[in-house]
């Protein structure tokens, strides 16, 4: 390879293929889930979770016990969706296009530990997974749903049961007479439709029901409205209930079964309620109880269960045990997204990663010292290998990223399109690179990404009034990196961690290898910027928009 080599031909994998930016733990699309399992990326760390999880999961069956659930935690863009969405797809063994989710997930990993207890699991456990996000899927009945009513629902859907609680008591009941298939024969006589079908539509499905119980027993019913009127909103369910009916459901629709719920978002949802905590406290404790290892519960939190529980002080006492019922807790790392990134997009060829590390011998040491940042935390050192794995961005550059992301996804107003770190980090490396407005794809071998071009990727993350202060600064002064340092400094702002200095500006806005330092041109620029009010300077010498 030689200086001239388009960025684009470094890669193993088609630069240009398409990235989905948001998992969707309840996504069905078979071909979006073979593919999420195709790239799932299994780091050490990643699969050390897994396997003990599977540990505990597969002792179950000889060792009966109540410790059920699982907090999977990590801040945006850890994985924690992928990981619990992963859990339950291959545990389940769910058939995907044809091929069983168990085996396909088993390849992304040459943890023989790992291998071998899923291999156990799904041969010795049969599982029926209920697997959904909290923060969708509301509004069944009304938008202030428990989540044990949110879960009771999806788990009757999955069953083959009508997600509204009163009809699903109705079918229960008729199953449970041996009248159900009569019913729904009655019910496509009357409307020449399938009840399977119709239920769903709730407003109508209800008074059909009721038309269809009178005509079937007019003693007891004896208008067509008799039903609807007696029993409409009646039905309810707590975490007792919940526990119970997961035992007597799986053993008519899925016997021999064991279940598991697995619940993304749960952190976000309980959001430092306490009647919310108590209500998850008593789902876990009653399914524990109950079923004793028949019946698990995965969930997933930005929050470490410690920091939500110690969040609420008033309540210490009461959901202390919360933590006791939750004994498998994973806490996902920032250093995997590196890795994942890498793996996932940046992955080199072989002539490329040889190609690259000679450029980083030969030009180590002013590269070091131009592209370095200081910082108030150890950011990653920029070391031969991570130059390779992870070029044309620099190792500093993925956790500047994930703090700039969770930054704009926390200031008010933001679009949720955003994404998780984990997600939009991977994406962002990839559009870093096919982006027309960025197009490194394009560009010579030895060009880097500079932090100006990511605010160009998110800047419509950016609050309006700032956005449009920068993009003025163009038009109104004539220093050519006027601009580019702005967008630096914004996104800095994102940054607690990292000094708003003229060094580190410079730094973050080093063009290449082999380029003289920004540092002059960057003091210029800030005076001219400083002139112009646009940017203030501290006493700190730290530089603010």
């Amino acid at each position: 390879m030689t200086s001239l080599t388009p960025i684009k031909e470094l890669f193993a994998n088609d630069i240009y293929r398409r990235i989905e930016e948001v998992i969707k733990v309840d996504q069905t699309d078979e071909q979006l889930i073979r593919d999420e399992i195709a790239e799932y990326v299994v780091t050490d760390a990643i699969a050390a979770h897994y396997s003990h999880i599977f540990r505990s999961y597969d002792e179950t069956p000889n060792k009966p016990h109540e410790g059920i659930a699982v907090w999977v935690s990590g801040f945006f863009g850890s994985g924690k969706s992928s990981f619990a969405k992963m859990l339950g797809l291959s545990i389940e063994n769910r058939t995907i296009l044809g091929e069983p989710a168990a085996e396909r997930f088993a390849e992304r990993t040459d943890d023989n530990e790992l291998r071998v207890l899923l291999k156990q699991i799904t041969e010795r456990i049969p599982t029926h997974a209920v697997i959904f996000d909290v923060s969708t899927d509301r509004g069944i009945r009304s938008g202030n749903q428990t989540l044990t009513e949110i879960m009771y629902a999806l788990l009757l859907q999955s069953l083959g049961y009508a997600k509204d609680l009163d009809l699903s008591e109705l079918e229960i009941g008729l199953e449970e007479q041996g009248k159900l298939e009569e019913f729904e024969a009655e019910y496509h006589r009357l409307f020449n439709k399938h009840w399977s079908k119709e239920k769903g539509k709730v407003a109508f499905a209800l008074s059909e029901a009721s038309r269809v119980l009178h005509s079937l027993d007019p003693a007891t019913y004896p208008s067509a409205d008799s039903w609807v009127k007696a029993v409409k909103n009646k039905a309810d369910i707590s975490p007792g209930k919940l526990a119970e009916r997961a035992g007597e459901l799986m053993r008519r629709r899925k016997p021999g079964e064991t279940l598991m719920f697995v619940v993304d978002e749960v952190g976000q949802f309980v959001a430092r309620d306490v009647q919310k905590m108590l209500d998850l406290q008593a789902i876990v404790q009653s399914l524990g109880v109950r079923g004793r290892g028949k019946h698990w519960v995965v969930v997933t939190s930005q929050e470490t269960l410690r920091d939500i529980v110690s969040g609420l002080d008033g309540m210490r006492t009461e959901l202390a045990r919360l933590q006791d019922r939750f004994p498998l807790q994973v806490h996902l790392e920032p250093s995997d997204i590196s890795e994942v990134t890498s793996r996932r997009v940046l992955r080199k060829n072989a002539a490329a990663e040889a190609s690259l590390g000679a450029l980083f011998d030969e030009h180590r040491g002013r590269l070091t010292e131009l592209s370095r940042l200081s910082a108030e935390i150890r950011l990653p050192d920029l070391t031969r290998d991570a130059f390779v794995e992870l070029y044309p961005l620099l190792p500093y550059q993925i956790d500047l990223i994930i703090q700039i992301v969770s930054g704009l996804r926390t200031q008010g107003g933001v679009s949720k399109h955003v994404g998780g770190a984990n997600r939009t980090i991977i994406k962002l490396a990839q559009q870093l690179l096919i982006n027309p407005a960025v197009n490194l794809a394009e560009q010579a071998l030895g060009e880097f990404v500079r932090l100006d071009q990511v605010y160009d990727l998110v800047e419509g993350n950016v609050g309006s009034e700032l956005r449009a202060k920068i993009s003025g600064i163009a038009k109104e002064l004539q220093h050519p990196l006027a601009q580019p340092v702005a967008k630096v400094i914004c996104l800095l702002q994102y940054v607690k961690s990292v000094h708003r200095t003229a060094e580190n500006v410079a730094a973050a806005l080093y063009p290449r290898i082999g380029a003289d330092s920004q540092l002059a041109a960057v003091k210029e620029a800030l005076r001219e910027l400083e002139s112009a009010r646009k940017v203030r300077l501290s006493s700190s010498r730290k530089v603010r928009l």
